[in-house]
């Protein structure tokens, strides 16, 4: 068991490092969208957006699928000894996964791209097979580095990848206008990819096995833990995308990719937000799992009150300046063809502070083994979402979806404060007590030069 001295140190070097990833990729993101968006016309801006969204799905679902299965194994006493069998299962379920993903891209690509009006579509999601294939060991270091805590390896290739993709796109917009095409920025994000592989591969030696050795029992086990957090990373994702995807499928064309720009951007604002708690719920995960099998529940219940009050205290103010000052940051990222996205930006960021909530909810309730509630819980909630979503746009137009998601996230605050309380007896008012000791400490720290007391352990 960790000292004192030793957990504080574990959390600070671990949380520097993710959260340094997820700053750095939120910041490449945002530059690079600001390029994005003033090469492209709104409407081919819409159908970026819309293959990104789908791209971003494609990954989140994967790494549900054998991401936290794979770290949950390795992490188990029984399977000690059998940690090259772990790791062959781990990408075998990734490879085959990915190989049906690409079956399906050819196979269905045309009918996607024809329902929501976007025939470019069709290049693009072809095209990214390449990267689906790259991402198969890309994905499978990342995770094994991630269950020995090395997150200083995983965020040099992370900045790399999205230093480069900034390069080129950087380098064809002001170098090479004419060449500043969708299908020429996808290149570029897959040379990013390959860089950023062979850095991580490299890197990565120590944790990969040296060799192949199935197991089915171990593969069948992996996979039947897996499906959970697949089914719940494909609701969760398709959830947050619906105002992408039914908006491009219900209005016209035109209209449609306009709205899916405007929510896009609305979207890139809402992950600056989300940089701590995704940051906090890439440590928090395998540390949880460590957790429950050294301390029990009640230490597990500590640290998701313990980040999540920290993780508030910082998101608080800063959705507060975004509700205020909405119209600053549209034309900083977008320019005033976007102000049109000012009113949903407003209406829906107060609501987004529940995700924080949502991202340690789901990491949570799979540490402790308990990924099938999350995956029911979350696919009732998208079914929610579908059907506001899907209401409001036909009574509100276009914002209807921006009206569901107050909705939404209402109703998913309350369901998830529940299922704590049931599965960890979360009290939420240590949440509250811990995000304004941050403040109390805080205040201690600029005027008082001294330490305030922490809240009751």
């Amino acid at each position: 068991m960790l000292s004192k001295k030793q957990a504080a140190s574990f959390w600070i070097n671990s949380m520097y490092f993710t959260l340094l990833q997820r700053v750095s990729l939120f910041l490449f993101g945002v530059v690079g969208y600001m390029i994005l968006v003033r090469g492209f016309s709104t409407e081919i801006n819409g159908t970026w957006a819309l293959y990104i969204t789908l791209f971003s799905i494609f990954e989140a679902i994967k790494q549900g699928l054998i991401r936290n299965s794979t770290i949950k194994f390795l992490s188990m006493p029984e399977y000690t000894n059998q940690g090259k069998a772990v790791q062959s299962s781990s990408l075998m379920i990734n490879a085959a996964f990915s190989l049906l993903v690409i079956l399906c891209l050819f196979i269905f690509s045309p009918y996607l791209a024809s329902w929501l009006k976007s025939p470019e579509l069709i290049r693009l999601l072809t095209m990214s097979c390449l990267l689906i294939l790259l991402l198969i060991p890309f994905n499978h270091c990342e995770i094994l580095l991630q269950s020995k805590f090395r997150f200083e390896v995983i965020f040099r290739s992370a900045f790399i990848r999205q230093f480069i993709f900034f390069g080129g796109i950087f380098f064809l917009y002001f170098f090479i206008p004419k060449s500043f095409t969708l299908q020429h920025v996808l290149l570029v994000q897959i040379l990013s990819l390959i860089i950023a592989l062979i850095y991580i591969y490299r890197n990565s030696h120590e944790e990969r096995a040296g060799s192949f050795l199935f197991s089915r029992s171990i593969t069948l086990r992996m996979f039947h833990f897996g499906k959970y957090t697949f089914g719940t990373n494909l609701f969760a994702g398709l959830s947050r995308s619906f105002d992408h995807f039914v908006t491009a499928g219900t209005l016209t064309a035109i209209e449609g990719k306009n709205y899916v720009a405007w929510y896009n951007t609305v979207a890139r604002i809402n992950n600056m937000v989300d940089v701590p708690s995704l940051a906090a719920s890439d440590v928090l995960y395998p540390k949880n799992v460590e957790a429950l099998e050294l301390e029990g529940m009640s230490k597990v219940k500590y640290y998701f009150e313990q980040v999540t009050g920290t993780i508030l205290a910082f998101i608080v103010p800063i959705s507060l300046i975004i509700f205020i000052f909405p119209r600053l940051l549209i034309y900083i990222i977008a320019g005033p063809e976007y102000y049109p996205a000012i009113l949903i930006l407003q209406l829906t960021i107060l609501f987004s502070m529940v995700r924080p909530l949502s991202y340690q909810f789901g990491s949570t309730l799979d540490a402790i083994g308990k990924p099938r509630v999350n995956f029911i819980a979350n696919a009732l909630l998208m079914l929610m979402n579908l059907l506001l979503t899907w209401i409001f746009l036909h009574y509100f137009g276009g914002m209807g979806p921006a009206y569901a998601t107050m909705v939404y996230y209402t109703v998913s605050l309350v369901t998830m404060v529940l299922l704590l309380k049931k599965y960890i007896q979360l009290d939420f008012r240590n949440v509250i007590k811990y995000a304004l000791n941050r403040y109390q400490q805080l205040f201690y720290y600029v005027f008082r030069r001294g330490r305030a007391p922490g809240p009751p352990q």
